[in-house]
């Protein structure tokens, strides 16, 4: 299955990194596409359901089941949505010096098109990935943005 990843660093402590991650008031701010959660069910524990509605350009509705929570390391959800699935790993790491400040924030975006002709594999490389990285790239830049102006308050 083809992955995508992106990163950012944070200028922000582990604790609110994490802190904002899940705060779903916070997730039409930053998470590229979102629009409102429609259902949720024991997210983010592991097990735990979420079912989000995107905007009209977006993904459509998308169902995740949290396969790994561990606090304040790593979150894994698998996801559906009307032309994918896959899974969303993300990663918070401290960092490792006084240069390296702030917190490590990772994603892995691992899918597979649900529609599948003759040419979804050029599709893919050319048009597909490339939204996916750009839209990655959007919400941590956009989550930068916002934990960083609510942790200097």
């Amino acid at each position: 299955m083809p992955a995508v990843t992106e990163s950012v660093r944070v200028g922000a402590s582990l604790a609110e990194v994490w802190g904002f991650y899940f705060e779903p008031s916070g997730w039409p701010s930053w998470v590229d596409g979102f629009a409102r959660v429609e259902s949720s069910d024991g997210y983010p524990e592991r097990g735990g359901t979420l079912r989000w509605a995107s905007t009209p350009a977006g993904r459509g509705t998308v169902e995740e089941r949290v396969l790994e929570h561990e606090p304040r390391r790593r979150h894994r959800v698998a996801f559906t949505d009307p032309e994918s699935e896959g899974e969303l790993l993300t990663t918070f790491e401290i960092g490792a010096g006084p240069d390296d400040a702030g917190t490590q924030v990772a994603q892995q975006f691992t899918y597979r098109l649900l529609e599948a002709g003759p040419l979804t594999r050029l599709t893919d490389v050319f048009f597909i990935r490339p939204q996916i990285r750009r839209s990655l790239r959007r919400s941590l830049d956009r989550f930068t943005i916002e934990v960083t102006e609510r942790a200097s308050r």
